[in-house]
């Protein structure tokens, strides 16, 4: 891969918190919800993968 993956695990966090804040509000109206909750499914996957390989490098420092 050539390209530097920028997936930001804080800004992730951040955008899922104000998911969750407009989930809770009402914000996000049914037409949009669907493409919302895809979205936060995204960003869970990306930064467990992130805390795993994360996780696999300090095992690593163990060693």
């Amino acid at each position: 891969m050539t390209t530097k993956d920028t997936f930001s695990y804080e800004a992730a966090k951040k955008r899922l918190e104000v998911i969750m804040k407009d989930l809770e509000s009402g914000k996000i109206g049914i037409d949009d919800l669907e493409a919302t909750l895809n979205e936060a499914k995204y960003l869970i996957q990306k930064s467990l993968r992130k805390l795993t390989e994360t996780e696999k490098i300090i095992k690593n420092w163990k060693t």
